[in-house]
């Protein structure tokens, strides 16, 4: 059996994914093709053995019609309209799954292409914002570099693209600059 390494942030991204599905009553094939990865991937995510990119995590957003930040939270707290609309949302998907879910598989490489491009996009809008925060905070490279116990070099190459931001990454910043996640990737 391999040992499979699930952080904390995974598990509470994919918890908060797979309650959405559930909620919409759709299956994991079928968000899967909302979202342009094979359901085995899609699966992973869900239980934390992977980490959903940025844009999965936005695209779910965008679908379900909930914050970024939703993902996120260790217990996400939506306003009773909030719940009430999710409600009626989640209702309405579940009963007119054609209309809401186009699967269109035929060209699964055009898709990944596509989905590549948005988590590259993501990541440099992350990665800019990153970067004017610590300048208007004042802070060096190596003030957050000790926050996120990493070296500064390591902290350099997220700031400069040389290294991928992962949520986990991105969860601890918001927090360090007391921000939503969102006011990051949004």
């Amino acid at each position: 059996m391999k040992n499979i390494d699930r952080n904390a942030i995974n598990i509470t991204i994919g918890k908060h994914m797979a309650d959405l599905r559930d909620k919409f009553h759709l299956s994991q094939e079928e968000i899967s093709g909302v979202v342009g990865v094979k359901r085995n991937t899609y699966k992973c995510y869900e239980i934390g053995d992977r980490t959903p990119p940025f844009q999965l995590i936005r695209d779910l957003a965008n679908f379900y019609k909930v914050s970024t930040d939703y993902f996120f939270e260790d217990m996400p707290q939506l306003t009773l309209k909030e719940q009430t609309q999710l409600f009626n949302y989640a209702n309405t998907v579940a009963n007119n799954k054609q209309k809401y879910i186009a699967l269109d598989l035929s060209n699964p490489k055009s898709m990944a292409d596509y989905f590549k491009q948005e988590e590259e996009k993501i990541q440099n809008k992350a990665r800019l914002r990153l970067k004017n925060l610590r300048i208007e905070n004042n802070k060096k490279q190596e003030d957050i570099a000790n926050y996120l116990k990493v070296n500064k070099s390591t902290y350099n190459k997220y700031e400069n693209g040389k290294r991928k931001l992962n949520n986990d990454i991105v969860k601890k910043l918001a927090d360090y600059y007391n921000l939503n996640v969102s006011d990051i990737l949004d």
